[in-house]
């Protein structure tokens, strides 16, 4: 197929007047290029909302003390051979839960181009007391500094302070200072599971939206944690932030043989967080296989609709000298416009679209408002959107063209 003069000429000249025809093909292709932008982006936004939501409370990799495994007797040095050794292999348990060296392995793990943050942490279980009321609660001690930039605990502060929370004071969420009617600066009590007390101000009340961390969640500073759970200055675990939140399982077991840790991802402890947005996928991507192929079939059934009707014009083309390829390529280059003139109007539609939808505010944790359409627009997933409906419309538009190319003028002209 070849562009010349004669053949765009003729091809405007048709859409020019057939403009019923033409209006429904753009608007077959809009509504094709509309769907896939739209669909992908709220559906991706969506996905994005169930991560951050599973991840904005956790640590994207956890290190915590690995289990010890017991090595037989005839494994050790010295041991005479040819002897037998009848016993039950057992599992030890972890090093008392603790990290003993861990201020040696910041360094390291901080240097690491995939980790973002770093935060040594202490936890445990407690009791909270108030008067005669006792709850047992989860106690976590921290650095604030660090621990903020994995939950973002200051963001979601509805009083008080986190990021300058000093030893003997404790932030809360915001169900338990409402079953205990706590205020800042109020005095709780802290008891370790050995019996070790801890008496506390409150420095802070906060709300997340997540029911596991606002219900029975208290933070202290890391020094407090280790003396109410008498963990001396070891810890419990460290948690890591990474930029791609996607590859924590790949960098968790690439990191894995290098440190005396067990490496946990946040992928690994949340595998149904995987299936589900996994069938997310697979439906939407058949809703816009679906769609496609509907746009593609509409856009064949115009064209061949006007191939039928100019038959006749057809035939005098071919009659003055025009070649079946010519033919072909004037109903190719129809479909081409037409296609283009659809992105041209899907496009911005569906960016209008998407940006009212990210204008939509609700009231949120603590009253504050969020956004309920997590919306970003991709400018590649626009790029895509207009290629396949550009590729499609060529497509769709080539079976009628050969149809007209293999017109008879004299059978045409005769009226046959």
């Amino acid at each position: 197929m070849k562009l010349t003069f004669f053949t765009v000429s003729v091809a405007l000249r048709h859409l020019r007047y057939g403009v019923g025809q033409s209006l429904l093909t753009i608007g077959v292709v809009a509504i094709s290029v509309l769907l896939i932008v739209y669909l992908r982006t709220v559906i991706g936004g969506t996905q994005r909302s169930i991560v951050n939501n599973v991840t904005g409370t956790i640590p994207h990799i956890v290190l915590e003390p690995a289990e010890r495994t017991p090595i037989g007797a005839w494994r050790l040095p010295g041991m005479p051979a040819g002897e037998l050794y009848v016993g039950e292999t057992v599992k030890l348990p972890r090093a008392l839960d603790r990290i003993e060296d861990w201020r040696q392995w910041l360094p390291a793990l901080e240097k690491d181009p995939d980790v973002t943050v770093v935060s040594p942490t202490v936890a445990g279980s407690a009791f909270l007391f108030r008067g005669s009321r006792r709850e047992s609660v989860r106690v976590t001690g921290v650095i604030p500094e660090r621990h903020d930039r994995i939950v973002n605990v200051e963001e979601n502060l509805l009083e008080g302070r986190f990021l300058q929370m000093a030893t003997g004071e404790v932030v809360l969420g915001t169900r338990l200072a409402r079953d205990y009617g706590l205020r800042l600066r109020d005095k709780v009590r802290l008891v370790g599971p050995s019996g070790r007390a801890l008496s506390v101000t409150v420095a802070g009340i906060y709300e997340t939206g997540a029911g596991q961390l606002d219900d029975g969640q208290v933070f202290v500073t890391l020094r407090d944690g280790q003396s109410l759970l008498e963990l001396g200055s070891a810890i419990s675990n460290i948690g890591l932030r990474i930029g791609d939140i996607y590859q924590a399982e790949a960098i968790a077991q690439a990191m894995a043989p290098g440190v005396p840790f067990k490496v946990r991802s946040w992928i690994s402890d949340n595998p149904n967080v995987f299936r589900t947005l996994g069938a997310q996928d697979q439906t939407i991507n058949m809703v816009l296989v679906s769609t496609i192929i509907a746009a593609g079939f509409g856009i064949a059934s115009i064209l061949i609709m006007s191939v039928t009707g100019k038959f006749r014009e057809i035939g005098i083309l071919k009659a003055m000298g025009a070649t079946p390829g010519e033919i072909q390529t004037i109903f190719v280059l129809e479909g081409f416009l037409l296609a283009v003139l659809g992105c041209l109007v899907g496009i911005p539609v569906g960016i209008a679209l998407l940006n009212a939808l990210s204008s939509i505010r609700a009231p949120g944790a603590g009253g504050r408002m969020t956004q309920v359409f997590n919306i970003q627009i991709d400018p590649g997933l626009l790029a895509f959107a207009a290629a396949v409906a550009i590729t499609v419309g060529v497509v769709a538009a080539f079976f009628p063209a050969r149809r007209a190319g293999g017109v008879d003028p004299m059978q045409v002209i005769r009226g046959s």
